[in-house]
């Protein structure tokens, strides 16, 4: 999940990356983001497992940062190549590695974003026979790149449950479905 949530966050916000999928430098930070949602949702049984919480934590400097990240053997080898940079000492060449996904990430970096994105009062099961839900999502046409990417992340969370067995039938309906990437 963590890796198909960053995929999905990181392609929203880089279009033509969707065209290099499984290139050097643009999974590169896909790992990157990753290794940081997985490192999220193993420590304190994931409270800070949310979107802004991964686009602070990436913001802290390296040392402090990698030292803790190491320590979760999960996501060792989606650090390999940073780790590897950053114990040479090769400074270029990590903040190339990881300045790929903060740069697009920064993007996402807003109050408004942060309280949306930081709460727990609503699951995306819409169709969830004992908590049935509407959901109208919109976007902004002026900040399509940047909220497509978040209105992304929650329409791919989104149909893997309303698919799941058991649950009530649901229809989705979708207007400007471009400005959203959904794999698949």
């Amino acid at each position: 999940d963590a890796t198909e949530a960053s995929r999905t966050i990181m392609l929203g916000l880089n279009r033509t990356w969707a065209t290099k999928i499984g290139d050097f430098f643009v999974e590169l930070p896909i790992n990157f983001l990753t290794a940081i949602i997985w490192y999220l949702r193993k420590y304190k049984d994931g409270i800070y497992c949310t979107l802004p919480h991964a686009l602070e934590l990436m913001q802290v400097d390296y040392d402090p940062l990698f030292a803790v990240l190491s320590r979760e053997e999960e996501i060792k080898a989606l650090l390999s190549p940073f780790l590897l940079a950053y114990q040479n000492q090769a400074r270029e060449q990590l903040e190339g590695q990881i300045a790929s996904a903060k740069i697009g990430l920064a993007r996402l970096s807003s109050p408004q974003l942060y309280w949306v994105l930081s709460g727990n009062d609503f699951t995306l099961d819409i169709n969830n026979p004992d908590d049935p839900k509407i959901l109208c999502l919109g976007n902004n046409p002026q900040k399509i790149q940047i909220y497509g990417a978040v209105l992304s992340l929650y329409v791919s969370r989104m149909f893997k449950l309303v698919n799941r067995k058991d649950q009530q039938k649901c229809s989705l309906l979708f207007d400007e479905f471009p400005t959203i990437y959904v794999g698949g």
